[in-house]
């Protein structure tokens, strides 16, 4: 499509992103970001929260006209960085790729937002599609403005019932709604309640007697 998307962005907190010029040869429908469900604080699995998140998510993109028109053509998940490293992302996204039966694109790590953004915005096949990310949360806020959005902020350590939804249409830039999925027990109702808490680190094991 030929247009060019120039971004220039300077964040308060902890990074800059400097200008970056990105020719689209692709615009997708929408671009749907999410964080990896509830974590085992201290390892590199979800919790038993988590993979209930994980299990009811598949049913809540296929079933929500937010996100189902047309259904979710590519997932992302962010890749291991090392062996040992995290793998909650994938075991948020997998049965969300198996249910739509795609797929999971795991190619690019937590930090390569420019690179993940770049690829979706100029491969063709990515077109007036619905993709789904599933990210760490330090590096949404990045991969937000990459992807051409508004500042959505810093994604707070303690949120998981969110939704970023980048909606590409005939404007330059895309708009940017913040969703909560309303999913599970203890999930928000409206962005003014309080998240779920979240369990303390276990200080020692547990008695098995």
């Amino acid at each position: 499509m030929g247009l060019f998307r120039t971004f220039a962005v300077t964040a308060p907190f902890f990074f800059t992103i400097f200008a970056q010029t990105i020719v689209s040869n692709a615009t997708p429908n929408k671009v749907i970001i999410i964080r990896h469900a509830e974590k085992v604080y201290g390892k590199n699995h979800l919790d038993q929260r988590g993979y209930e998140r994980a299990a009811a998510l598949p049913y809540y993109f296929s079933g929500n006209p937010l996100y189902n028109t047309p259904l979710p053509a590519h997932v992302f998940a962010a890749g291991l960085v090392e062996t040992d490293s995290s793998v909650r992302p994938i075991e948020t996204c997998s049965p969300i790729a198996n249910h739509l039966k795609l797929s999971l694109n795991v190619g690019y790590k937590p930090e390569e937002t420019a690179k993940l953004a770049k690829e979706i915005l100029t491969n063709p096949k990515y077109d007036k599609a619905n993709i789904i990310i599933c990210w760490e949360h330090k590096n949404i806020r990045p991969l937000t403005i990459a992807l051409g959005a508004e500042d959505p902020g810093f994604w707070n350590h303690d949120i998981f019932d969110l939704v970023y939804m980048l909606s590409y249409d005939k404007a330059e830039k895309p708009k940017l709604e913040k969703v909560l999925q309303k999913l599970i027990f203890g999930d928000r109702a409206t962005f003014n309640d309080t998240p779920f808490p979240i369990p303390p680190a276990a200080t020692k094991n547990v008695d098995q007697n």
